[in-house]
Parts: C-alpha cells; sequence; structure tokens
C-alpha cells in the first residue's frame, strides 16, 4: 500500500490516539478524555490558543514537527476556538472526542481539514465558512439589487444550507445539540449578510427616493443578544457588530448634531451610542466585555482630542467595565496623546539600522508621512510596496516607516534588508514606558507632519480608500 508524505503526519496521530484510547481503563469511559491535536504546516509562532466562552483556556506550543496536543478538560458539548495567529478556527467538540486537523497557513481556510472522532460535525462546519465567504462576496456585490431580490436570494442561501445540514445530519447521525447549533450560525449569517445589505443600502441610496421596505429587518424580531453557545461564532459577533452600526445611524438622525459627522464609524458620538447600546442589549459577560474593549479602544485610537479620549473611558466605567480594562484604555489613550493635532514628536526617541539613537527632529527636513508596521504582520509587505510607489509620485513629501516592534532590532534589522526596504527611511521606536502589546491597535496608522514635527493629520490609516485624498488635503492646506 502507497501512503502519501502529506497524509502521513494525520496518520501517525491517529495511530497515537488508538493506541492510547485503548490503554484507558473503564472508570475513564464514565469520564472519558477528551483531546484535540493537529499539525500547522508553515506556523507563524510556535503556539496555538484554545479558547470557549470568550475565554482562554491554555496555550499550547508545538513540538519540533509543528505539532500539537492538548487534553481538554471538563467537556461539554459546544463550540470551541484555536487561534494560530493571525488565524482563529472554530471547532465542535463533544466529552469523549479524539479530535484530529491539520492546516496550511498559507492558505489556512482551505486547507483545512479535520479527522478522527467529531470530524464530520467540524468539517461540515468549516466547508460552511467557505461557502459564507464566497457568498458575502457575491451578495454585497449586489447592494444595487432590489431589496426584494436580495431578499429572495439570501433566504434561498439559508434554506440550501438547512436542507444540507439535515442531510448530514441523517448521515452523520449528527446530535440534537450539533444540529440546533449549527442551525443558528446559519441563521445568523443570514442575518449578518442582510445586515450588511442594509448598511451599503443606506450608504450608497442615501438621498434616493427608494426606501427599504418596511417588513425588510423582520428578521430582527428572532435575533437574540445573549446566545450564550454562540460566544465563539464569529458569524454572530460580526451580525451584532454590523447591527450596532445600522441602530447607530437611526440614532445619529435624531440628534441635533451634523449627521455626516456622527454617521462616521470612528466618530466619538457614533462610537459611544454602539457603546451605550452594548451596555442595554449584552449581559454575557465575556461577550459584554468582547464588544465594550472592541468599541472603546477604537474610541481612544481615532480620538481627535483629549476631551474625546477622556469621555469614552468616563462611559466605560459608569457601565462598570473592569479596573484592568479602564488601566489599559488609559494607556492606549497616552500613546493617542502623539497622533492629536497640534502635538510635537520632535523629541521622541528613535534607533535607525545603524543602532544610532536619533529623535524625530533629526530625520525630519520637510512634509513627512509617518507610516508604522510591524514584523509580526504579513501586511508590512504590501504596505512598503505601496510606500514606494507613492514616493515617486510625490517627492515633495518624506514617507518615514517606524517599526514598533520595540526592543527587537535584530528582527526588525533582518527583516529590513531581507525585503530590501530603504534603510534610510526606516526606524525602530526607542524605548518606552509603555507596554508593546498596546502598540498593535496602531499598525498601519499614519501621522502627518510639518517639517517642525508637528503633526497636522493623526487619524489616517494606509489601507483606507481615502488615503490619497489626506495626502492631497495635506499638500494643499
Amino acid at each position: 500500500m502507497n501512503i502519501s508524505s502529506a497524509a502521513l503526519p494525520v496518520i501517525i496521530i491517529q495511530v497515537f490516539f488508538l493506541l492510547f484510547s485503548s490503554c484507558e481503563s473503564s472508570s475513564n469511559k464514565e469520564n472519558p478524555k477528551t483531546y484535540v491535536s493537529g499539525e500547522i504546516v508553515n506556523p507563524t509562532s510556535n503556539y496555538v490558543i484554545f479558547q470557549t466562552g470568550g475565554e482562554i483556556l491554555d496555550t499550547v506550543y508545538l513540538d519540533a514537527q509543528n505539532r500539537f496536543s492538548y487534553q481538554v478538560d471538563s467537556v461539554q458539548n459546544g463550540l470551541y476556538l484555536l487561534q494560530h495567529r493571525p488565524e482563529t478556527q472554530n471547532f465542535y467538540l463533544t466529552p469523549g472526542d479524539s479530535l484530529l486537523l491539520r492546516v496550511n497557513t498559507l492558505a489556512f481556510d482551505e486547507s483545512l481539514h479535520f479527522s478522527g472522532s467529531g470530524d464530520a460535525e467540524n468539517n461540515f462546519l468549516a466547508e460552511m465558512y467557505l461557502s459564507d465567504e464566497s457568498n458575502s462576496e457575491l451578495l454585497l456585490s449586489f447592494y444595487e439589487t432590489d431589496p426584494s431580490e436580495f431578499k429572495r436570494k439570501t433566504d434561498s442561501i439559508r434554506s440550501d444550507r438547512l436542507n444540507a445540514l439535515d442531510r448530514m445530519k441523517q448521515k452523520h447521525k449528527f446530535s440534537k445539540d450539533f444540529v440546533e447549533l449549527a442551525e443558528k450560525i446559519i441563521n445568523y449569517e443570514s442575518f449578518d449578510l442582510q445586515e450588511r445589505y442594509i448598511y451599503l443600502f443606506n450608504k450608497y441610496k442615501k438621498g434616493s427616493k427608494e426606501k427599504l421596505p418596511a417588513d425588510f429587518d423582520d428578521y430582527r424580531k428572532q435575533v437574540k443578544f445573549n446566545e450564550e453557545i454562540l460566544q465563539c461564532s464569529p458569524g454572530y459577533k460580526r451580525f451584532i457588530d454590523n447591527y450596532l452600526i445600522n441602530r447607530s445611524f437611526k440614532w445619529c438622525a435624531k440628534q441635533a448634531f451634523d449627521y455626516n459627522d456622527c454617521s462616521s464609524l470612528t466618530d466619538a458620538e457614533n462610537i459611544k451610542s454602539r457603546i451605550r447600546m452594548v451596555d442595554d442589549l449584552i449581559q454575557l459577560p465575556a461577550l459584554r466585555k468582547h464588544f465594550i474593549s472592541k468599541l472603546a479602544s477604537l474610541g481612544v485610537i481615532m480620538a481627535k482630542s483629549r476631551e474625546e479620549i477622556l469621555e469614552i473611558i468616563d462611559l466605560v466605567e459608569k457601565i462598570g467595565y473592569s479596573q484592568e480594562g479602564l488601566d489599559d484604555l488609559k494607556q492606549l489613550g497616552s500613546i493617542q496623546l502623539a497622533f492629536l493635532p497640534g502635538t510635537t514628536l520632535d523629541r521622541v526617541s528613535l534607533i535607525d539600522t545603524q543602532g544610532n539613537t536619533v529623535n524625530f527632529e533629526d530625520i525630519i527636513e520637510k512634509p513627512t508621512i509617518i507610516f508604522l508596521w510591524s514584523i509580526y504582520s504579513n501586511q508590512h509587505k504590501e504596505d512598503h510596496k505601496l510606500i514606494r510607489e507613492l514616493r515617486k509620485k510625490y517627492p515633495e513629501i518624506n514617507f518615514v516607516g517606524i517599526n514598533f516592534d520595540v526592543g527587537e532590532v535584530p528582527a526588525w534589522r533582518i527583516a529590513v534588508k531581507k525585503y530590501n526596504y530603504n534603510q534610510e527611511q526606516e526606524f525602530q521606536l526607542g524605548p518606552t514606558r509603555i507596554e508593546k502589546r498596546f502598540f498593535r491597535y496602531y499598525l498601519n496608522k499614519l501621522l502627518f507632519l510639518d517639517p517642525s514635527g508637528k503633526v497636522i493629520i493623526g487619524d489616517a490609516f494606509i489601507n483606507s480608500p481615502d488615503f490619497e485624498n489626506r495626502i492631497l488635503e495635506f499638500l494643499n492646506r
């Protein structure tokens, strides 16, 4: 019998579990042990993180062959989450499962495959996720479609999914718990598509006589914002996110301040309205923490004044946000102060590629755009490619890369040389009291500085569609 090299690692793991499970005593069968094992091809780090219900269970390190094995304690039927940054993957567990997975990070979703006990349920979820991604791209390209036609398409997809689930249930004898979970995932994926359609319809049909039918959002009557079994579901969280956005626009329309400002998703008033909605709607501690943390962090890093930073922190303190969370927001706030228009960065310490310590005032001689990046984000290669083009297009501007992997000078310098970045325009942030983990919130953020080192624009991102418009605004001020 010929065995392919690709299949061999999975077979080895399966044999291991067969031998191990055969050694279990009869007493253990009453409380069966549950395992999740696998192999990460082309890993981005040397560990994986397991979560459930929004809480971290454990960090498990890969061995020399990039494999891992984890015994999950006190398992209950439900969704779990495996994280291998920047990717995450849901999986379903029941007591006694020995679930195996293999994935290549170069094509994470497409290469993911489960085997072992519980494989049928998890391969169904993985295939459904891939279909959701393709359907999202297809349907959201139809935002100009008539609302009734869009509704017909989403209802048809939802019906097809439920029929596929029913066929698989009969074939693999899916449990009642799993079927209930899968039905909820299918429903909320459909609801989310409709929320995104509402957003695009209102955005691009603003001022048009065409309106959404009064019953278009009737699906909201079925929505529950405290679905405990869906706390690990990305689709469920995405639905809540988009629901909050659409509700915030309605709230803005009833307020006295400028609607165009308020309807910006990074506007302080808009963000505060969504935080208040989370406070009203969500009681599950982990889910509530997820959304408050996400929105409050966004509010701080997009604040245009010290007052806006304080307003966000005061609001979440009033609704009972944890002291640890408040301390983190204050750290973020101290970083954001450096991005506020009018702030001068001339004395901020940097390290050049030769290892010398310099200040901003030493490197700024003309209008300058600072872009922030990390060696741990693959996006930095695309960002630098764009910057190369912009340097040719706007020679009157100095584009400077600031790496914020503080203290990792050798790794940063290797990356600069490996990818042939302009060494004269690359620096790393010098020693700072701010914890390094907070800088990830500022990934891809831009600073527009005048020749004196004063911040002119501090709320732009390199991947935003209006980036070049902001450059022209900067040049023409």
